[in-house]
């Protein structure tokens, strides 16, 4: 499927990630989009589970129109990876923070992430889940 080493796939998939975090920075669903599959699938932390990138696009949207705090970054812990079949796997630790009532909550927890090579050599999330562990108002 690829001339290139499996330690430049991975690479390739954090830097992926890096620019990712960016776009939720910059409060740009636009071009966190440009991450993720047509067919994207999330389960939040909340429990909520979205289908497909327009989905994400008017959460995303939504979210920074009417939160000026909501921010969240992933931190990759490991990614394994398969290849021949295009596909890898991220794990890692992720924090935010949003407007909850009158006050900010803190916010932290796992995630699991499927990324998918496309025909073009980039590498796009599928997938992710994510789980709070840490749930602070301040």
């Amino acid at each position: 499927m690829s001339r290139l080493q499996p330690s430049e796939h991975i690479t390739a998939i954090k830097a992926a990630r890096q620019r990712y975090n960016e776009a939720i920075v910059q409060r740009n669903a636009d071009e966190i989009c440009t991450f993720l599959t047509q067919d994207y699938h999330v389960v939040t932390a909340r429990g909520l589970q979205c289908h497909g990138i327009e989905e994400q696009r008017k959460r995303w949207h939504d979210a920074f129109a009417q939160d000026p705090l909501v921010v969240y970054r992933r931190n990759t812990k490991y990614i394994r990876l398969n290849v021949q079949s295009g596909a890898a796997q991220e794990q890692g630790y992720w924090a935010g923070k949003y407007t909850a009532g009158q006050q900010t909550a803190i916010v932290g927890g796992v995630y699991a992430a499927k990324w998918l090579k496309q025909e073009n050599g980039s590498w796009l999330v599928q997938a992710e889940v994510f789980t709070m562990l840490k749930f602070r108002v301040i």
